[in-house]
């Protein structure tokens, strides 16, 4: 039996009822508390549906109209045979994940309450996202049952990132941010094609499996720190010596974030950054364990590739550090916060008083790493 409601308001209350599909054409349709409506098949919406009772579909939901989920409506996709959703880039209230089919979302979907993963997945397409207002809560989660696509959170609290890729669940926590106003988006990328992760000398190994894009919307993410998953990773060294990595760029340029927690092993672990979050990308490294910084103190005027800037060996563990350069008067020619060897360095320019090229000769470097041990400091030859 399928229903077509044209101008019938219908309103169901402390009841039960089933009907095969339904066609809601420009009516306005209300599901009372404590009312189950259940539709073997499928829901076309072109008017208004009020629910704050519980709908539960196993065929497609195709909302062309105005769906309001009113105090504690919840609606539950459970069909054990894939299902579309396409929800018109409007809110749930509460949603359910159930039964075995791939439930495939077509618009963003917007979670002002609660998620509550079940069983199966929840795909994304056309790079739609599931948007999790603040205050909305994750329930469940597995291997059988996440988000494949990207994930969108909104405010000060903990932040979880159901996510997964298809077949392993994934998820990635925040710790609580001090803007109430932060909204940033996290995706999945699974390396394939030859892909591959390189970062800075000191990471001895970084993930072959993944790693995940950060996109900060609104807000500053300020104190939050992320904990990655641990599943099935390759990477032979020590535990201690795991970190989160990041970098500006997809798959170059990572660099060490620390590690202040660790729990489990490489394959159902998971590992937290000492860093608060700056960058775009992030995945799971292991460093050398050295820590000690190492200045190689030759740098070439002529720019040809070689030794073409002041590299100073595991500066990148130390964020808040300061490079100086001085002449051999006591001049200082050169500052930097922040020295990495990559985006930011000295190739043999002052910084100081305008930027110029500075003349063949001996320098001398003042290096404070910012974490209350002596500077270091030596001779530098610029050739």
């Amino acid at each position: 039996m399928k229903v077509i409601l044209g101008t019938l308001v219908f309103l169901m209350v402390y009841s039960h009822g089933i009907c095969q599909g339904l066609y809601n054409r420009g009516a306005t349709f209300s599901i009372a508390p404590q009312t189950i409506v259940t539709l073997p098949d499928s829901l076309l919406n072109t008017g208004t549906i009020l629910n704050d009772g519980d709908l539960r579909i196993s065929g497609a939901w195709i909302n062309q109209g105005t769906y309001d989920a009113t105090g504690t409506g919840k609606i539950n996709f459970d069909s054990d045979l894939p299902q579309t959703i396409n929800h018109n880039n409007q809110s749930f209230s509460k949603l359910v994940i159930s039964g075995t089919g791939q439930k495939n979302f077509l618009a963003n979907i917007t979670i002002e309450s609660e998620l509550d993963l079940q069983s199966s997945v929840l795909k994304s397409a056309n790079s739609a996202k599931i948007i999790l207002l603040e205050g909305s809560v994750v329930m469940g989660g597995s291997d059988g049952s996440h988000v494949v696509g990207p994930v969108e959170r909104h405010g000060l609290g903990n932040w979880i990132f159901p996510i997964g890729n298809g077949t392993t669940y994934l998820p990635v926590e925040m710790s609580a941010g001090t803007d109430e106003g932060d909204i940033a988006t996290l995706s999945l990328h699974e390396l394939s094609g030859g892909e591959t992760l390189s970062g800075s000398p000191d990471l001895t190994e970084l993930s072959s499996k993944r790693y995940w894009e950060l996109v900060l919307s609104q807000g500053s993410l300020t104190n939050r720190k992320m904990t990655l998953p641990l599943s099935d990773e390759d990477i032979a060294a020590d535990l201690n010596l795991l970190v989160v990595a990041g970098s500006d760029k997809a798959t170059t340029d990572y660099v060490s974030l620390g590690q202040s927690d660790l729990m489990g092993d490489l394959t159902t672990g998971s590992i937290t950054s000492k860093d608060p979050l700056s960058l775009r990308y992030y995945t799971v490294a292991a460093t050398s364990g050295e820590t000690d910084i190492e200045v190689f103190n030759g740098v070439s005027i002529i720019q040809d590739g070689k030794n073409d800037w002041m590299k100073v060996k595991n500066i990148e563990l130390y964020p808040d550090n300061n490079v100086s350069i001085y002449n051999r008067w006591g001049d200082r020619v050169f500052s930097m916060d922040k020295y990495d060897n990559s985006q930011r360095n000295f190739r043999g320019e002052s910084n100081v008083n305008g930027s110029n090229k500075l003349p063949a000769g001996t320098y001398f470097y003042s290096i404070d790493l910012g974490n209350g041990s002596p500077k270091a400091t030596g001779y530098l030859q610029i050739k």
